[in-house]
């Protein structure tokens, strides 16, 4: 490969990851899900999409404790802001790897004419 395949490549990767920053609240919907435990009725636990009323148990997997509660409006808004969040940096990756894709071709054809 090219040195300019190599910048080619590296400014691919931050477009896509900005794509994908960009289209992830979109595909995950309104519904909150919760990342830990929901004890539902009946002493049975899973995780996943969240009811109105449910409570979502944070668990830390790493340490194997409980990091809080969230009710079902909590993880909703929590995760609203989270796809703020995303939104912004996608747009930061999108960018940068546009302007780098934009800068690699109008180098390449500089270089090529005689």
């Amino acid at each position: 490969m090219t040195g300019r395949g190599y910048l080619v490549a590296l400014f691919v990767v931050p477009v896509v990851v900005g794509v994908y920053l960009l289209s992830e609240p979109t595909f995950t919907g309104g519904t909150p899900q919760c990342d830990g435990i929901i004890e539902e009725y009946g002493d049975s636990e899973r995780s996943g999409p969240m009811k109105p009323g449910q409570t979502c148990d944070l668990y830390d997997f790493h340490d194997g404790r409980s990091a809080g509660t969230r009710t079902y409006e909590q993880q909703k808004k929590a995760q609203q802001e989270e796809a703020k969040e995303n939104r912004r940096a996608g747009g930061w990756w999108l960018a940068y790897g546009a302007v780098g894709l934009f800068a690699v071709s109008r180098l390449g054809r500089r270089r090529r004419r005689p």
